[in-house]
């Protein structure tokens, strides 16, 4: 079967498709145009360019179905554009190959304007998202809080440190970080979430060693490398399998629910636009 009797064939299943839900012309009569979009009209042989030589059966009839309807969006919202920001609309020096696509986003983006305004989303609504979807945001490794202080092992006042240490009230630690400075020790607060690898890496660990269950104990603990001595405290941790703290992943969920309510706009529109210009004959689809 060549590839123009296919398309026929393809179109002539399509409009059955649609039989009994509304009075549809013959979309062989004359030219066979197929859909027509104000001025642009999509007829069969620009169908035959395009249509996959693979494709078959009911997947094709869909397929058709879904390329007319995305031809007359497409060329609503180009003509829309145009009307809106005028034939200057991008620049002239631009390949125009670019020009409809550039001209359509700049209509998405008036689109969003009207729509949304200065916010896409409230802070609540990221909250919601992230409640919602905790299922993509399972950790697979440990992340933690703490802090790590280092002094030489013979400091004569290292139960008092490490007394204070642990507690790390307000007054505590500034006691710790007066101490520290006065003797030159070096100490380090981790307060964003950090892997436990990198939190490891501060602190004179083996190769080869996993140290989990310094990961699971409360409380200030110690390690010694010779002349050396830490004392660290996991303060908060989260391990594999858990959901990760809202704050790690925060841009991620703004990033996503902008994503989303963007789509949800320009696809809002899209159908206000495509169904006015059918009511107005602005529009037509031969299927």
């Amino acid at each position: 079967m060549n590839k123009s009797v296919r398309i026929a064939a393809l179109c002539i299943a399509a409009a059955l498709v649609f039989v009994g839900c509304k009075r549809l012309p013959n979309p062989f009569a004359g030219e066979r145009v197929l859909a027509r979009a104000g001025k642009e009209t999509l007829r069969l042989m620009d169908l035959e360019a395009v249509l996959p030589v693979a494709i078959t059966g009911a997947d094709s009839v869909k397929w058709v179905e879904n390329y007319v309807d995305r031809w007359v969006r497409d060329n609503l919202k180009l003509q829309e554009a145009t009307m809106i920001f005028g034939d200057d609309a991008a620049d002239e020096e631009l390949v125009t190959v670019y020009r409809n696509s550039l001209i359509t986003r700049r209509l998405d983006e008036h689109f969003i304007r009207q729509m949304a305004g200065d916010s896409l989303y409230t802070e609540q609504d990221l909250i919601d998202y992230y409640n919602a979807n905790r299922g993509d945001f399972v950790l697979d490794r440990a992340i933690v809080k703490g802090r790590v202080v280092a002094f030489p092992s013979n400091f004569r006042q290292k139960a008092r440190l490490r007394e204070l240490f642990g507690s790390w009230s307000t007054t505590a630690r500034d006691e710790v970080l007066a101490m520290v400075q006065k003797n030159n020790f070096t100490a380090r607060e981790v307060n964003d979430w950090t892997e436990y690898s990198q939190f490891l890496a501060l602190l004179p660990t083996r190769r080869n060693e996993t140290y989990e269950k310094e990961l699971t104990r409360t409380g200030v603990q110690e390690m010694t490398d010779g002349e050396v001595t830490y004392l660290f405290v996991v303060a908060e941790r989260r391990t594999a399998g858990e959901t990760s703290p809202y704050e790690r992943v925060s841009e991620i969920v703004r990033q996503s629910v902008a994503t989303r309510r963007r789509a949800e706009i320009i696809k809002a529109c899209e159908d206000s636009l495509y169904r006015i210009a059918l009511v107005e004959n602005k529009a037509v689809i031969n299927l």
